[in-house]
């Protein structure tokens, strides 16, 4: 979903606009009137320096010329000193101004006036330490407070736009469905009404048409939850254990028949009563289709093989899909399982070895994988056994609808 960031910036930096100019406005008046008392005592200490001199021009001379040479020394001292009086002080008005008592001789001998320019004070508090110390800070805060807006922001319109997906992606999960029952219908009368077909091939089409049969019964459950998510596999988990070598056989069969120039050879390193943590047939059939799907576009031309093995490690069973295609880099083996990562596919979804996992995860096991290039690629599925599962059950309880 695209974003709008030029009307999104607008909106967002209305309210840090308005903290960050309310504490400049705090700062600057803080500093402003910090250099007004800095200019204060700094005129009060010149001033103090020279009272005797100042007290007896005031009385005894009544020299005009001293406050001249008062307001240029001043001036020097503090640029913002605009004006004084040392005659009649009471005569200058001014906003910002101090009063400063002079003696002579330990009497009292008037006061001196010394008016200051606001704009100048003005000037010195913009360029003060306090303050653009305080913009600097300013700024920072709004550059991270925006920065974190955005953030939130952009996570919302992901999370919008991945909930319409899963929204129109369940919309036709129901579709698909509800329009595939028609054609399923029709090769299942098919397959009891053919009669002129081997054993074998009329096996396979029945095996084919059960598949079919359990894609669109599960696409129909998926699309009834708003959400789905993987998280929530512990509850597809079957009543009973699934026989994972029948179901093997039966899938290589179809793979066998489909795909005449690969060699599919299956090796069960394992005895009977297999116990292995229960899933329904339909997602492992899923889970490995996926797997030899993989296998076979990685295959060469000639001599290509694909090896299923079954066998036994511990407390839990490894079932194993081996080719000897082109290999998989070092660089992208851990990425593989990730989301949406899709690797030698030009419309792959990134989908099939994450899903895997998670089920697999979700009752105990994992998946594994190992590659080499021009070698070929090596899938472990690790399945608990039973009694692992039960543990699992418990942790993950089925809930009923």
């Amino acid at each position: 979903m695209p974003l709008k960031m030029t009307p999104y910036f607008s909106k967002l930096s209305r309210p840090w606009i308005s903290v960050f100019l309310t504490a400049m406005l705090a700062i600057g008046t803080l500093s402003f009137f910090y250099e007004v008392h800095s200019a204060k005592e700094s005129v009060r200490q010149y001033l103090f320096i020279w009272e005797d001199d100042i007290a007896r021009a005031k009385v005894f001379s009544g020299d005009p010329s001293l406050q001249n040479k008062i307001i240029k020394q001043l001036n020097e001292l503090d640029k913002s000193v605009a004006q004084a009086e040392v005659q009649n002080p009471q005569e200058l008005q001014c906003l910002f101004f101090t009063d400063i008592p002079i003696t002579l001789n330990s009497l009292p001998a008037g006061d001196v006036r010394v008016c200051f320019g606001a704009t100048q004070l003005a000037i010195q508090a913009a360029t003060s330490p306090v303050f653009l110390i305080g913009l600097f800070l300013g700024l920072v805060f709004i550059f991270f407070g925006t920065q974190r807006d955005l953030l939130n922001q952009l996570k919302e319109q992901e999370l919008q736009a991945e909930l319409k997906l899963n929204k129109e992606i369940s919309i036709m999960a129901r579709q698909v469905a509800h329009d595939i029952r028609g054609p399923l219908t029709a090769l299942t009368t098919l397959s009891r009404l053919s009669h002129e077909m081997t054993t074998d091939k009329r096996d396979l089409l029945s095996l084919a048409v059960k598949r079919i049969q359990g894609i669109a019964d599960d696409l129909l459950d998926r699309s009834q939850n708003e959400i789905p998510t993987f998280e929530s596999s512990a509850e597809q988990i079957a009543p009973e254990s699934t026989s994972l070598p029948d179901l093997m056989q039966s899938l290589l069969k179809e793979y066998r028949f489909s795909y005449p120039a690969i060699g599919f050879e299956w090796h069960n390193h394992v005895g009977p009563g297999v116990e292995v943590a229960p899933l329904e047939d339909l997602k492992v059939q899923r889970i490995v289709s996926n797997l030899i799907n993989n296998a076979i576009e990685a295959a060469p031309e000639a001599e290509s093989t694909i090896h299923v093995t079954f066998m036994e490690r511990g407390d839990q069973y490894l079932l194993q899909v081996m080719d000897n295609g082109c290999g998989i880099s070092e660089e992208i083996l851990p990425r593989l399982t990730e989301e949406g990562f899709s690797y030698g596919k030009q419309n792959g979804h990134g989908l099939g070895l994450y899903d895997a996992k998670k089920t697999l995860q979700a009752i105990g096991g994992d998946l594994q994988i190992r590659s080499r290039q021009g070698i070929g690629t090596q899938v472990i599925l690790v399945f608990p056994k039973l009694n692992k599962s039960i543990q699992v059950k418990a942790q993950y309880p089925v809930h009923s609808q």
